[in-house]
């Protein structure tokens, strides 16, 4: 019969290997214990938490102000991915406009930001000329003063309502084209 010291390394000679075995075993281990890399953090070399841009002219007159409550800066794609972005755009010749959304992309070379979900732009924002366009995204060409979308947009303004698929807009002159299924409300006063 053995004693307590030989049942103990007994059943330690058949114990370890069994769980140094299963221990090594990586198809038996569960994937959440498993360590995935994160992309999005390993594409990144700065981020920002509750960021605020201020982008000045030559003459140094502010040109637009972007608030995020999230900036992550992508160097090998050439862009900033923003979350719930809001943009202050100023124009000595127009009206100032807004323009937010729950997520973008900026091109390095600011010559594209890609907005989508809950788009919102606005003119005269906080007067009785207000006019507010929502559509679901909007691509935003500063270089050429032109913003775009092929998605449904909604236009509302004090005197009407109107709806289409599709626009494209000049943001120097304000004019507007719509695209396809143009239909409209218009109040009388």
């Amino acid at each position: 019969m053995l004693t307590g010291r030989a049942r103990l390394a007994a059943a330690a000679a058949i114990l370890i290997p069994a769980v140094i075995y299963l221990g090594m075993d990586s198809e038996r281990r569960p994937d959440r214990l498993k360590k995935e890399p994160n992309p999005a953090y390993q594409l990144a070399d700065y981020y920002i938490v509750n960021g605020q841009i201020r982008d000045y002219g030559s003459t140094g007159i502010l040109q637009q102000q972007l608030k995020s409550t999230q900036l992550e800066h992508q160097p090998g794609l050439q862009q900033t991915v923003v979350t719930n972005p809001e943009m202050l755009i100023y124009n000595a010749h127009q009206p100032n406009r807004s323009v937010s959304s729950l997520k973008g992309i900026i091109s390095d070379s600011d010559d594209e930001v890609i907005l989508d979900g809950q788009v919102v732009f606005q003119d005269n924002a906080g007067t009785e000329m207000a006019t507010t366009l929502k559509t679901e995204s909007l691509t935003i060409l500063p270089q050429q003063s032109l913003a775009r979308t092929d998605a449904r947009v909604v236009i509302s303004n004090s005197s009407g309502t109107t709806t289409s698929v599709g626009m494209t807009i000049n943001t120097d002159s304000g004019i507007l084209n719509l695209l396809s299924e143009v239909t409209g409300v218009y109040h009388v006063d």
